[in-house]
């Protein structure tokens, strides 16, 4: 199988589209993208965004992960560009077992909320990344896909298929850490399967989970409206 981002200036750049929910529903395509960074994009790159109506961008990246690679986004004309930087569990964790407690500290994050608001209310597409599109990215991914009822094995594969979009990116951070477990860094379904565990425990439900960010359950239904029914 061949795994091709949705853009020629990213890596992992994929719908959330096409997804199976436990009642038989299927998730509509052109709402939420998730991805990697932004960068040195094409103009064709630009074209299939504004056609697809994916006008809104939402960057979790911390300010150093900016000033490295700026987003190449953020000041065009026709895209509303937000950052909400996420620094929570942004460190790589000590062992395989600590990467759901990384990502509950990322569902957890002091500008969730913010993210979340904006998925909700923006009117039209969105495309949220930070700069891998594993981790924080994941973690918002299996949140929407959670609302929307969709089947834990495919949140998980969801997931675990950023180690084939990022095995170019993996590579050339295990060479540069070599000190670095790559069963840590790498996608794969334990970390993803451990976080949904400890969502349920920590939060109840996805309603729960909102009113514990300081939104609401109405958030929780305009995410799973939006991504069921279309735009």
């Amino acid at each position: 199988m061949i795994y091709k981002s949705l853009l020629s200036c990213s890596l992992n750049t994929r719908e959330l589209g096409g997804k199976k929910t436990a009642d038989g529903n299927i998730t509509k395509f052109g709402v939420f993208w998730r991805s990697d960074v932004i960068a040195d994009q094409t103009a064709e790159d630009i074209e299939k965004l504004l056609e697809c109506r994916i006008t809104t961008i939402i960057d979790m990246r911390t300010e150093e992960e900016i000033l490295k690679t700026p987003n190449g986004l953020a000041d065009l004309k026709g895209f509303k560009y937000y950052h909400f930087p996420i620094t929570e569990g942004s460190g790589v964790p000590e062992s395989l077992e600590a990467v759901p407690v990384s990502y509950i500290s990322i569902a957890a994050a002091e500008n969730m909320p913010n993210v979340m608001k904006v998925l909700a209310e923006a009117l039209e597409g969105v495309l949220f990344h930070c700069t891998a599109g594993k981790d924080r990215t994941g973690v918002v991914s299996a949140v929407i896909l959670m609302a929307c009822g969709v089947e834990r094995d495919i949140i998980v594969s969801d997931y675990v298929v950023s180690r084939e979009y990022n095995k170019k990116r993996l590579k050339a951070f295990l060479e540069a850490h070599p000190e670095v477990d790559r069963n840590i860094v790498l996608a794969n379904e334990k970390s993803m399967s451990g976080f949904i565990d400890l969502f349920t425990l920590r939060f109840g439900s996805i309603e729960g989970y909102f009113e514990h960010i300081g939104l609401s359950a109405e958030h929780a239904d305009m995410i799973r409206n939006k991504l069921l029914k279309g735009i």
